[in-house]
């Protein structure tokens, strides 16, 4: 397996990319465009590499384009569609590729927006399949997740201490939108701020190494802004709260966004859906609760391949632990399942 650095046009504009490909092919392969997620790392996150290199290993090309809004942290969902045509484009001209045999994935925030693009005809003629890795179908539920670690699913309530990073992240983009809070820049910065340090550390947004950087930014704030930092980014010592405040928040937040970016909402885009999906997602995930995938399958369930709910895994490292022998064996041949479908799925 090699991997070559190379390039897509959006725009007219050259974006690069990093193309993995077998050592040896004897025919046309088959291939995927794999999307990163919200990351400062982007293509290079050692995730997405060895998931790229185990798929290219497998005899498929994998086409993982850059998409700078998103390594910026910057949610950018007008640029979603346009850009993964182009990549999938890319892909589909490339001569050592099979032009009938293209498939996408996309994980974390690239999941929910791959299902998105791929409704799109234009999108859809190029595609053979869509992968969803830890994707979620509702924002509002998403949103209050991020800032309270509530989910639930068929009248089961679930909580989890939900990754900061999450947060960050819509208060960052957001904040500014939602009536009452125009004035709450400078909250809105510091978070950015705190999402780009965890990146760019490589650490856990729930690691006491942000500590300082939080006490600085809090300094920066005056009294009123730093009452809604501290209920959003406390110390690593204590864990936010699910309070009625940050719930609020939450629902109002979502508005804002949807408002500002219909395009984080699939709701109007997954009916369309002609192309055969492929939905995963990891049990203990902190940034994205698993019963988003679970919804999402159920919309989705006349173009649906395979869904899975695995312990082993979660984008945000909340992987169970202690499952014993017998509960790692159930969970490594789930997992192993679903890679053996997404090989075949093209």
């Amino acid at each position: 397996m090699r991997v070559v650095e190379t390039s897509y046009l959006r725009g007219g504009e050259a974006m690069p990319a990093d193309l993995y490909v077998p050592l040896r092919a004897k025919r046309k392969l088959p291939g995927y465009v794999v999307l990163h997620g919200l990351t400062r790392t982007g293509r290079a996150h050692v995730g997405l590499r060895t998931f790229a290199r185990a798929v290219a290993a497998s005899g498929h090309a994998v086409l993982v384009p850059e998409i700078p809004e998103w390594r910026e942290l910057r949610v950018a969902p007008a640029i979603t569609i346009e850009t993964i045509q182009a990549a999938v484009r890319e892909l589909h001209d490339r001569p050592e590729v099979d032009p009938e045999r293209i498939g996408l994935v996309g994980f974390s925030f690239g999941a929910t927006q791959a299902l998105i693009a791929a409704s799109d005809p234009s999108t859809a003629g190029l595609l053979r399949a869509v992968v969803a890795w830890g994707g979620y179908e509702d924002l509002d539920r998403l949103f209050v997740f991020g800032l309270t670690g509530e989910h639930s699913l068929d009248g089961v309530d679930y909580h989890i201490e939900p990754d900061p990073y999450g947060r960050w992240i819509m208060l960052g983009n957001y904040l500014t939108s939602v009536p009452g809070h125009e004035a709450y820049g400078g909250v809105a910065r510091a978070v950015h701020a705190l999402a780009i340090e965890a990146g760019e550390l490589g650490a856990p947004a729930w690691d006491a190494a942000l500590d300082p950087l939080k006490q600085r930014l809090r300094a920066s704030l005056d009294s009123v802004q730093r009452e809604l930092f501290d209920r959003v980014a406390p110390p690593s010592s204590r864990p936010a709260e699910g309070t009625p405040e940050n719930r609020a928040l939450a629902h109002a937040l979502a508005r804002a966004a949807l408002q500002t970016d219909p395009l984080l909402d699939p709701a109007p885009y997954l009916p369309r859906l002609r192309v055969p999906a492929l939905l995963a997602h990891g049990r203990d995930d902190r940034l994205v609760p698993f019963s988003e995938t679970v919804r999402l399958s159920r919309v989705l369930k006349d173009r649906l391949v395979r869904c899975e709910i695995t312990a082993l895994f979660a984008h945000s490292g909340g992987a169970r632990h202690g499952l014993g022998a017998i509960g790692l064996a159930r969970e490594g041949y789930r997992f192993l399942r679903l890679i053996r479908a997404l090989l075949h799925t093209l």
